[in-house]
């Protein structure tokens, strides 16, 4: 087979493996429908239980001072 042959069958695999990754990754909201969002805000929260000594060896000095926020949204 010659190099263009060649290249043209990987360029061919590479578009067939594109094609099946977005067909996989596809979600079909037709079966699962989303749930509506709720009025007052775009936030969502849940409870989750921590052993108090567990956060604060967690939380040193260091990674205090190391923290960074983390990203908000914000609207234009």
């Amino acid at each position: 087979m010659k190099r263009s042959g060649i290249r043209a069958l990987v360029v061919t695999a590479g578009v067939a493996v594109a094609v099946a990754t977005v067909v996989a990754l596809r979600q079909d909201t037709s079966e699962s429908p989303a749930s509506p969002p709720e009025p007052g805000g775009d936030t969502s929260t849940s409870e989750i239980q921590h052993d108090q000594r567990d956060v604060e060896e967690y939380w040193t000095d260091r990674r205090m001072e190391e923290a960074e926020p983390a990203p908000m949204p914000h609207e234009e």
